[in-house]
């Protein structure tokens, strides 16, 4: 080794140590960037989405520039001989690291803005606008005879109270004198099915369940004696009128 690259050594590592932890630097600001605009862009609404657009194009620019600094960082050290040859190779290679992490996160942080673009431009068909589903379904061994459907129809009306949705759209089916045992024992029973498109939580299936058992109440069905499950499925789904209730 020339007595010049031995005077320069020391310097040389200097400037990589500084380099590479300036290549790193940058990688990490342009992956910051990219994971900043992920989960907003996972919650926008349509009155949100232009701000978001916006967002999406800085971070875009942002991010795109902290991968190019570190490229040109590796090339322009190697360059003036302010690093060796390999060095500023290293920095080359973390600078396209991080154009390549860039784009993988910007892909992963856009995709959401486009779906929901895209869903927002899904016909709807003949779906009311906040159309809900909410279906009891009631199996119980026990007869109803001519109350049945005084039954169904104050069900009917509990559900729709219970869980704040309209009736127009509430179903109930009961499928009466069926074969069902509780606890070994063939003694009046029943077993609930509540499906609804949200409003599922503590204090209205706690509402409905005292309606259900009050009504099964008359028929000799005792509360001790009736299960009832709720369902909270999404919109898409739920399928009514041809389509889903997501469109």
């Amino acid at each position: 080794m020339s007595s010049w690259a031995q005077s320069r050594a020391p310097q040389r590592r200097r400037h990589l140590v500084a380099g590479a932890a300036a290549g790193f630097l940058l990688l990490g600001t342009a992956t910051s960037w990219a994971l900043s605009s992920a989960r907003p862009t996972l919650f926008v609404s349509a009155i949100q989405r232009p701000a978001a657009a916006t967002t999406d194009s800085a971070t875009t620019a942002a991010a795109a520039s902290a991968a190019a600094s570190a490229l040109a960082l590796g090339s322009a050290a190697s360059a003036t001989r302010q690093i060796g040859p390999a060095a500023g190779t290293f920095l080359v290679r973390a600078g396209s690291a991080a154009a390549v992490a860039t784009a993988a996160l910007l892909a992963i942080s856009q995709k959401p803005h486009r779906v929901a673009m895209a869903a927002a431009a899904a016909p709807v068909g003949c779906i009311e606008e906040g159309a809900t589903d909410p279906s009891l379904f009631v199996q119980t061994n026990v007869r109803l005879g001519d109350k049945k459907m005084d039954f169904m129809q104050a069900a009917s009306k509990a559900v729709a109270k219970c869980l704040g949705k309209p009736e127009s759209y509430v179903a109930v089916c009961v499928q009466e004198g069926q074969d069902i045992i509780w606890g070994g024992s063939d003694a009046p029973c029943a077993l609930c099915k509540v499906i609804s498109l949200g409003s599922i939580n503590l204090e209205n299936n706690k509402a409905l369940t005292k309606e259900v058992s009050a009504l099964l109440a008359e028929f000799e069905v005792p509360a001790n004696r009736i299960y009832v499950n709720f369902f909270d499925l999404e919109r898409q789904n739920v399928g009514y009128n041809g389509a889903t209730f997501a469109g």
